[in-house]
């Protein structure tokens, strides 16, 4: 937002048009002076808080920052709000701004959202049990226990292109599924390999390796409202933030772990 004329030396004169230009140059956000940010269950790393029903207190992570970032470059106040991800991609009217639950950006959910530019590159990874073998190849790997969360490119990507023996696991939530793996119900979950490996890292004694990482060229986008007038806003300032290096120290700073040597399983 560019600042304006000194308000004292004219406001007598232009109080108005000041308001008007305010106005005009402040997002299309929900609440004025306000950006209602959503998040889902908590993902290490990237968004940790506590969730009190629809509310989210002292959260904390990757996406936490990078939203804070935004609204400081549009002068709003950020406001966290809790979203289920199985009413993420509902079509219809949401009641937050802009949220970041590492959604990979789809042909398919683009139908019913907007999806922001990317913000973060989304292999797919497997997170095993520490009672299953270790795969080395995809075609070890289809020999498992697999399973996946719902609604996840992830259980697209076992159901439509590894086609695993047995019939992949689905869970609700990443913490149903996690407490699978931990328990040995499901010999190997996978999602995306940033979120597996800061689950390994923060859990060590809950799991077996991360066995590798699946190569889809997946990114993440922030989702909103379909044909929200902020989208082209917030394109804006991801491109700013992206270009000015704002984003790649954000994520030195919460994962500070090379996803590139992670090796490919193929």
């Amino acid at each position: 937002m560019k600042r304006l004329l000194p308000l004292l030396a004219v406001a007598a004169l232009v109080a108005v048009p000041v308001a008007s230009a305010m106005h005009q140059s402040s997002p299309p956000v929900k609440k004025p002076g306000k950006l209602i940010v959503a998040f889902g269950d908590p993902t290490p790393g990237f968004a940790e808080g506590k969730v009190r029903g629809t509310k989210i207190t002292n959260p904390k992570g990757y996406e936490v920052d990078l939203a804070k970032k935004i609204a400081a470059m549009w002068h709003l106040t950020p406001v966290w709000i809790y979203a289920p991800w199985t009413s993420l991609f509902a079509p219809g009217s949401k009641k937050f701004d802009v949220s970041f639950q590492e959604a990979t950006a789809t042909a398919q959910r683009k139908k019913t959202v907007d999806m922001s530019n990317g913000y973060a590159t989304a292999n797919q990874g497997v997170l095993m049990s520490k009672k299953a073998p270790v795969p080395h190849s995809l075609a070890d790997l289809k020999k498992l226990q697999t399973c996946a969360q719902s609604d996840t490119t992830s259980l697209i990507y076992l159901q439509q292109v590894l086609k695993p023996t047995k019939k992949p696991l689905v869970y609700p939530t990443t913490t149903a599924a996690y407490q699978s793996v931990s328990v040995g119900t499901c010999q190997a979950f996978v999602l995306d390999v940033a979120l597996v490996s800061l689950e390994k890292k923060q859990k060590p004694s809950n799991f077996g390796p991360v066995a590798g990482q699946i190569i889809t060229h997946e990114h993440y986008g922030a989702v909103l409202a379909k044909s929200s007038k902020l989208t082209p806003v917030l394109n804006k300032a991801i491109k700013t933030l992206t270009k000015n290096g704002t984003i790649g120290k954000l994520q030195k700073k919460w994962f500070n772990v090379n996803f590139a040597k992670i090796r490919v399983l193929k």
